[in-house]
């Protein structure tokens, strides 16, 4: 290991910090890079940033002299934040080549730049004085990724290279359609043009390659930690194969050891089984509620495949009187109701005449002075005032009765932390429904009702959430895509609507042994909401598969919850 020693960095760190929460609340840590791997893989003179960290070097190691130390570490800060803000996305390598990676990894960071700028037009004047490389560069794969950098971030810069200038109008066109919210385009256009420069025989050495600008990070955020093999080694199967024997020898088995024959699913409302979340008799009844069809976006056909997925939505019957649901913590009820208050909307819910105001009322002027002429009783109410009240828009809470949910016992505390939610989320009059859900592959998406819109909060709805047991897969997609439409009905107050998921926010499901498919799946139907005016939020008891549900909802819209104890602080950072 080669130490590099931090000199002034270590005074930045703390003010760095105040930065990063004030102005893009972001809770990362930055702390001084103190150390670089002889393999090149890290580097002491680049910012490296983690999903909680941002790594700082001293200033005069990655500067090459004369560098405003302030300037160096807030365009490094910035930057960093606005990779954690829209980076929402780990790309997978495959069969990328290493000039490929890297200019994937060099649009990203203009498109996060080009973000950020939206926000806080000043942050160009930060970023522009590290591109310094201009069209008398030497034609090496380098500067010309150098080259196209400050093209991307400077609209006055001019290049008389053609690539430079086609990176430039695709990249453009690409963000408007998207208006910059698709982290694929980076994937997409680093992909095209590292074939283009490919093509032009360039020279490119992956070894010595950094990004011009010192304030970009090593990128080491954006990609999967373990890049998928470009080819399977000579013995082993390749692995949708293997996977696909595993599935059907794990069916086989299943078939063989359990005697029961497979239950009938409703193909139409109100028919009523005993089944259980795996498919046996537990002597659940419950009725078929509605069942409906949705779409499901393919990435690899890139469009999508309607009617796919058969979602049943399912009641169960009023559970035996004898199960008592767990006490809540009074503590954390308390905290709960506190904060649901807090976060409220004020709404105009009429006006009034008043002596005092700021809106001037002509009408009210005209009758004043009437009434004075008439010699009626001074008492001139001249000003409108609004009547406000607190109200919040509907809220879906969805949770994940997945078997992935059961491991470490985290099903007791998801339920217990329900349980507490619903009875705050009553206590101060929010509509609010209560869902649970897994599958067991696209013709089979069960939606368990707990509690809908309608229903008064009742020991009997306790009771049933209690009860749920893991079981099955989680094909987010569908699920999410029905609460859309449960929703849709409530917003009637023009307030933003809500799904709080209770997940690790990993999809799965048997039938499909891509894991891109459903993520991509999963993230255009979150998109889908977004754009109804739905907002989706994720609670997750894992805090293993964070960064996962991070890629899936946001870092913003993620909170970790582990015990009821802990429920006020997640849904702060949530709401």
């Amino acid at each position: 290991m080669a130490l590099a020693e931090p000199g002034s960095v270590n005074a930045a760190t703390r003010v760095l910090g105040f930065y990063l929460k004030a102005a893009w609340n972001v809770a990362a840590q930055v702390q001084p890079l103190m150390a670089a791997r002889e393999d090149g893989e890290l580097r002491a003179d680049r910012p490296v940033l983690t999903d909680a960290v941002l790594f700082l070097p001293d200033a005069h190691l990655a500067c090459d002299g004369g560098v405003d130390e302030r300037r160096f570490y807030l365009a490094s800060a910035a930057h960093a934040a606005a990779h954690l803000t829209w980076s929402t996305v780990r790309y997978e390598r495959g069969k990328l080549r290493p000039l490929q990676v890297a200019l994937v990894g060099a649009i990203e960071d203009a498109r996060v730049e080009r973000l950020a700028i939206q926000r806080y037009p000043g942050l160009r004047n930060w970023w522009l004085p590290f591109h310094q490389t201009g069209p008398g560069s030497v034609k090496t794969a380098t500067a010309l990724m150098a080259r196209l950098s400050r093209a991307l971030l400077d609209p006055l810069y001019a290049d008389d290279d053609g690539w430079v200038n086609k990176g430039r109008t695709l990249f453009d066109g690409a963000f408007r359609d998207t208006n910059g919210l698709d982290p694929l385009i980076s994937r997409e256009l680093g992909n095209l043009l590292g074939n283009d420069l490919g093509q032009m025989r360039v020279q490119f050495n992956a070894k010595t390659y950094a990004p011009e600008a010192p304030y970009r990070d090593d990128n080491s955020l954006v990609w999967h930690a373990e890049p998928t093999p470009i080819a399977p080694a000579p013995d082993d199967a390749p692995a949708e194969r293997n996977a696909s024997m595993q599935a059907s020898r794990d069916l086989r088995n299943l078939q063989a050891d359990d005697a029961t024959p497979p239950q009938k699913v409703a193909d139409s409302p109100g028919e009523v089984h005993a089944s259980g979340p795996d498919g046996r008799d537990d002597e659940t009844p419950f009725t078929v509620v509605s069942v409906a069809r949705y779409r499901e976006w393919d990435y690899v056909i890139r469009r999508y495949r309607a009617n796919w997925c058969r979602v049943e939505m399912r009641r169960a019957e009023p559970p035996d009187a004898t199960i008592v649901a767990p006490q809540p913590d009074d503590a954390a009820g308390r905290r709960v109701r506190a904060m649901l208050r807090a976060a409220r909307h004020r709404v105009v819910a009429g006006r009034t005449r008043a002596h005092e105001g700021d809106v001037l009322d002509l009408d009210a002027c005209i009758a004043g002075r009437v009434d004075a002429r008439r010699g009626a009783a001074d008492d001139f109410k001249a000003f409108v005032t609004r009547r406000m009240r607190p109200e919040s828009g509907p809220l879906a809470v969805l949770l994940d009765l997945s078997a992935s949910s059961g491991t470490a016992g985290r099903m007791q505390g998801a339920l217990a932390s329900s349980c507490v939610l619903g009875r705050a989320l009553a206590a101060s009059e929010r509509r609010f429904a209560l869902y649970g859900f897994h599958s067991d592959g696209r013709e089979r998406v069960l939606i368990h009702l707990f509690k809908d819109f309608d229903d008064a909060w009742n020991p009997a709805i306790e009771q049933r959430l209690m009860r749920a047991t893991p079981g099955l897969s989680t094909r987010f997609g569908a699920a999410l895509r029905h609460m859309g439409e449960q929703l849709r009905p409530q917003m009637t107050t023009g307030l933003p609507a809500s799904v709080c998921v209770v997940s690790d926010g990993v999809p799965y499901d048997i039938d499909s042994f891509d894991p891109r498919y459903l993520r991509d799946d999963m993230r255009r139907a979150i998109g889908e909401l977004a754009e109804q005016g739905i907002r989706c939020a994720c609670l997750s008891p894992d805090v293993a598969s964070l960064d996962v549900a991070a890629a899936m909802f946001g870092r913003n819209r993620l909170a970790l919850l582990t015990e009821p104890a802990g429920l006020a602080n997640a849904l702060r950072r949530v709401t």
